[in-house]
């Protein structure tokens, strides 16, 4: 199941572009399980997503009341900071605000299908690669197959592997940083800020001198000698989505 959510308080623009993602979804029925739900305001979506409906993209207009798209990301965020966001607006002067939220796109009014289509083609397709992406880990009673979007990091500590999940789920394994890299670096997701970590850049809230912030509020140390790389991987990463 693919959950998309469209958010806008113009009821006839909400109305034309859920037409657009019904007609996407009619047409790529074979591919995906598409299920659309809308909302008038910022403040029944976010109601939704409190009772626990978790959302893989959100379809967002910028300008409404009460709360602004980036507004209303920012909270959802907090809760689902892997889902992808689209912002919609007819103004341009939102857009550094929407970098903010790691967006995926930023499309400007009035919404055409020709506009919203391969947009809407490309972030299926994202979701559904990093849906089926994982790896195997090796616990102490069973093996377990990790999602690469649920991981958040992992850890080393002498011969023994922490992988902690979006879940808050923590689980252990023997073996060694080295082992995982070729699992995971690999994927442009993860980056290796130290040598006893590797992180999910989904999952990076901000950056700081010393350390990665994750949504979850685990500070993750840098190396020094890493810091502008890091810092320069994450800008470009949190970027990707706009130049694609």
């Amino acid at each position: 199941m693919l959950q998309i959510a469209i958010c806008d308080d113009n009821n006839h623009e909400l109305l034309q572009i859920k037409q657009i993602v019904e007609n996407f979804k009619a047409s790529h029925s074979s591919k995906y399980n598409i299920k659309c739900d809308t909302f008038s305001n910022g403040l029944d979506l976010l109601i939704t997503t409190e009772k626990g409906i978790s959302y893989d993209l959100l379809i967002l207009d910028v300008v409404m009341p009460l709360m602004t798209g980036i507004e209303i990301a920012m909270e959802i965020r907090e809760r689902n900071n892997l889902c992808k966001i689209i912002f919609l607006t007819s103004s341009r002067e939102f857009a550094v605000d929407s970098y903010k939220v790691n967006a995926f796109n930023y499309l400007l009014k009035p919404i055409r299908k020709e506009g919203l289509i391969p947009i809407l083609e490309k972030a299926c397709a994202d979701i559904a690669d990093e849906k089926e992406k994982g790896i195997i880990v090796k616990c102490k009673t069973c093996l377990t197959k990790v999602l690469l979007h649920n991981l958040e990091y992992t850890e080393v500590s002498g011969r023994t592997l922490f992988f902690y999940l979006t879940s808050g789920e923590v689980l252990e394994s023997y073996g060694t940083m080295s082992q995982l890299e070729n699992d995971l670096l690999r994927d442009k997701r993860f980056i290796k800020p130290h040598r006893s970590y590797i992180v999910n850049l989904d999952c990076v809230h901000r950056i700081t001198d010393k350390d990665i912030i994750t949504f979850s509020n685990k500070p993750i140390r840098i190396s020094r000698e890493l810091y502008k790389n890091i810092k320069q991987t994450f800008i470009d990463y949190s970027f990707d989505g706009f130049k694609s």
